[in-house]
C-alpha cells in the first residue's frame, strides 16, 4: 500500500479533477443531489489502479453519501459556511487571504469568516481528517470523509459558491442558482464529456486548493453573462416552467 498522504490527494482529486473539468464545460455550475452523485461517481473511476479495488467495491456509498454535507446543512451549527466563500466580502484580494485557518482566525475573527464562508479551509480540514482515518486503517471514517471531501470539492469549484450574489439576487437573475445547480446536469448530462484522465499527484494541496477557488470565481462572470444573454435570447415567459416532484410542485 502506498503511503497515506499519497492516498490523500489522490481522494482530493478524486473529485476535484472531474469537478473542475465538468464546471468548466458547462460554463460553470452548482450541483444539485444529481450532480453531486455523479461527481463522486465519475471521480472513483479516476483513481490510482491501487485504490480502484476498494473504492470501486463501496461506490454505492461514495455516490449516495456525497450529499450528506447538503442534508447537514441547515440542522448542524457551522456546517452552512463550508460549502461557498463569499469572497468580494472580504478586505483582501483572494489571493492574499491567509491559506492557513489559525492566521485568517487572527486577521478576520472566526465570526466573520464564518459569515462569509470557509470554503477552501474547510476542504483542507476534511483532507486532514481523511489523512488520520488512512492513518488509523479506519474504513468506515475513510468512506464518510471522502464522500464529504467531493462533496466540498465539487462546491470549490462552482463560480457561484465564490460569491455573494450566489442566486443572481444582485444582478436581476434571481433562480440561477437552481438553474445551474439542478436543471442543467439532469437535463444535458449525457452530452458532458466526462473524459478527464487519470487523478495526479499534488505535491502543495493547500495551494492546488486555492488556484481551484481562485480559477472557479474567475469564471463568475461568464456565467451570470451567459445566463443574461439567454433570458435575452428566450424571453421571460418561456425561462420558467413548472415541474411535479414527488408531492411538491416546483
Amino acid at each position: 500500500m502506498q503511503t497515506p498522504i499519497k492516498h490523500i490527494f489522490f481522494v482530493v482529486l478524486m473529485a476535484g479533477v472531474v469537478g473542475i473539468s465538468y464546471a468548466k464545460w458547462a460554463g460553470g455550475m452548482v450541483w444539485g443531489f444529481y450532480g453531486h452523485k455523479l461527481i463522486n461517481r465519475q471521480a472513483v473511476f479516476t483513481l490510482p489502479p491501487q485504490m480502484i479495488p476498494f473504492y470501486k467495491k463501496h461506490l454505492d456509498y461514495i455516490v449516495e453519501n456525497a450529499v450528506n454535507p447538503d442534508r447537514r446543512r441547515y440542522a448542524v451549527q457551522g456546517e452552512a459556511p463550508r460549502h461557498y466563500i463569499d469572497l468580494e466580502l472580504y478586505p483582501d484580494k483572494p489571493e492574499d487571504l491567509p491559506r492557513n485557518w489559525n492566521e485568517a482566525v487572527a486577521r478576520y475573527t472566526e465570526d466573520t469568516l464564518m459569515a462569509h464562508g470557509t470554503a477552501p479551509w474547510n476542504v483542507y480540514r476534511v483532507t486532514q481528517q481523511l489523512t488520520r482515518a488512512f492513518e488509523n486503517k479506519d474504513a468506515k471514517a475513510i468512506l464518510r470523509f471522502s464522500a464529504d471531501l467531493g462533496h466540498y470539492i465539487g462546491d470549490l469549484n462552482v463560480p457561484l459558491h465564490t460569491t455573494a450574489n450566489y442566486n443572481g439576487q444582485f444582478t436581476n437573475q434571481y433562480g440561477i442558482h437552481g438553474f445551474w445547480e439542478c436543471r442543467l446536469p439532469e437535463l444535458c448530462a449525457e452530452g458532458y464529456d466526462f473524459f478527464v484522465g487519470r487523478a495526479e499527484y499534488v505535491p502543495d494541496l493547500n495551494q492546488r486548493i486555492w488556484e481551484a477557488m481562485i480559477e472557479t470565481n474567475n469564471a463568475l462572470d461568464s456565467v451570470l453573462s451567459f445566463e443574461r444573454e439567454l433570458t435575452e435570447r428566450f424571453g421571460e415567459k418561456r425561462k420558467w416552467s413548472f415541474e411535479d416532484r414527488g408531492q411538491v410542485t416546483m
